[in-house]
């Protein structure tokens, strides 16, 4: 089955709580990819952005090994990644869906490819909210 790599946000304390490993609301996260027909997969590792973060090097290095990864999801700080990802790999041919929640510096062009885009800046419940908001949307 096809699978969605998910990448976290920045690690830091929002919304009243610490996210030491990345920030995200996981369970919408992975039910989106369920509902979408991927087996959603969540990187454990913070979405500090670059180029040369651990973030990205370990989701195109998972990328690379794994051709059942057709989709990236990627929250705040993650959303900023998938976009070094999709402007470097040679594989990205492959992919059907990026998702990008939260990360309004970049435009939704830019996200733009041979595949679907779904690009949404914060919801009105706030930019922690983003995960449930569009998970929302599908109902």
């Amino acid at each position: 089955m096809n699978q969605m790599l998910i990448l976290r946000g920045i690690a830091g304390h929002y919304a009243g709580r610490d996210w030491p490993r990345g920030a995200l609301d996981e369970p919408p996260a992975l039910e989106y990819a369920r509902r979408r027909d991927y087996v959603g997969r969540v990187l454990d590792v913070a979405g500090a952005t670059g180029v040369h973060s651990p973030q990205t090097r370990m989701a195109l290095a998972e990328f690379r090994r794994d051709q059942m990864v057709t989709a990236f999801y990627g929250f705040s700080g993650g959303g900023y990644n998938v976009l070094h990802i999709i402007k470097t790999d040679t594989e990205r041919a492959r992919l059907r869906l990026v998702v990008v929640l939260g990360a309004p510096r970049n435009p939704a062009s830019a996200y733009e490819g041979p595949w679907e885009v779904v690009y949404r800046i914060d919801p009105p419940g706030g930019h922690m909210d983003g995960p449930r908001a569009l998970l929302a949307s599908l109902d």
